[in-house]
């Protein structure tokens, strides 16, 4: 099976995953919203690495790349679970 099949169906089950995470009428949490950010934070990483060919980049990048994302998925982590901790502080 060719790397970008293989890639796609990561991809789908990643997705799946986020959709069960993300489903029902009572909100997500903390719990159902780092899942779905890691399936994210997955997903563009398999995107950058197979399908833009990052994986023939320098290491430098591919780590940059990778700690960039990282950062930005905790960072949207971080301001979920600290906004309604700190939003009735600040009223």
């Amino acid at each position: 099976m060719a790397i970008l099949t293989r890639t796609w169906m990561v991809l789908m089950l990643l997705t799946a995953v986020s959709m069960w995470a993300g489903h029902g009428s009572g909100g997500l949490g903390p719990l159902g919203v780092g899942l779905v950010l890691a399936a994210a934070n997955l997903k563009a990483d398999r995107i950058l690495t197979h399908y833009l060919d990052l994986h023939r980049a320098d290491g430098g990048w591919r780590a940059a790349f990778r700690t960039l994302l990282t950062l930005l998925g905790m960072a949207i982590f971080g301001i979920y679970v600290l906004v309604p901790m700190v939003g009735p502080a600040l009223r």
